[in-house]
């Protein structure tokens, strides 16, 4: 049972709590590799709650709890400084960089640009290490004055990813913003090679990619025939469990990491 339908919500939340404010969260990374030789170019930091050390809960299992009980923002300022601190422990060895998925309410708030300033600092890590992934279904209007906030991320020189990618958005909306890739939703990935209109999306999304000069990445490869398919279309990266799964930060380390 998902922490959204259990009925001990109050608890589960007042642990929650807890764990962020005594540390007791993790992030794991999946690489983001190259479809050609299959080095990691990239990582996606992922939430992960290593729950009274029994279990790792996945964000499904607990994001909806923070939403009720107004703990979202905290948990992403966390994920945001975690992933900093890995950064500064990175830097010497990896010119990785790392992306980090943030809800529409934190992408568009007005004391992100001013947080991601201090953590640089604070860290001595280069901004423009860390990528932003923003879901496609979340991009504003043009003329939203929200789009202001991307401009100073632009300045720290911050870039996004378009998460969870389908078409649905107009290249003007995108050419708005600084985004650095499109990530085909792994929906989309999923019904690759055998279906005709997925194979459509991400042919459209490769064309729009080159139009832009972004770059494209296909999430949730998890077949041969999905990355044969998804290379012949000209599809560069790719990112899934045919690659490798998420991975505390050791582990990428011993694994998955390409050194200097």
């Amino acid at each position: 049972m998902t922490a959204e339908m259990s009925p001990g919500a109050e608890p589960l939340a007042a642990e929650l709590g807890k764990a962020i404010e005594q540390n007791r969260l993790a992030l794991y990374y999946q690489p983001v590799v190259s479809l050609v030789d299959r080095v990691a170019s990239e990582v996606e930091a992922l939430l992960r709650w290593p729950r009274n050390g029994r279990q790792i809960l996945a964000p499904p299992d607990f994001i909806s709890i923070a939403k009720q009980f107004g703990l979202l923002p905290e948990l992403e300022r966390w994920a945001i400084d975690a992933a900093f601190d890995q950064m500064a422990h990175w830097q010497r060895a990896t010119d990785l960089d790392v992306a980090l998925n943030v809800s529409e309410d934190h992408a568009f708030g007005e004391n992100l640009p001013e947080e991601i300033r201090r953590l640089s600092d604070t860290h001595s890590v280069d901004p423009g290490r860390l990528s932003l992934e923003i879901a496609e279904s979340s991009i504003p209007e043009p003329g939203d004055s929200r789009l202001n906030r991307f401009s100073e991320l632009r300045e720290l020189g911050v870039c996004l990813t378009i998460d969870d990618y389908s078409g649905e958005v107009s290249p003007e909306r995108i050419d708005e913003l600084p985004v650095k890739s499109l990530k085909i939703s792994r929906r989309i990935t999923a019904g690759i090679p055998d279906g005709e209109r997925q194979t459509e999306i991400a042919a459209s999304a490769l064309a729009l990619a080159e139009q832009l000069d972004v770059k494209v990445i296909a999430n949730g490869i998890e077949s041969p025939g999905q990355l044969a398919a998804l290379r012949d279309m000209g599809c560069r990266y790719g990112q899934g469990f045919l690659f490798s799964i998420p991975m505390p930060a050791n582990v990428l380390a011993q694994r998955a990491m390409p050194r200097r």
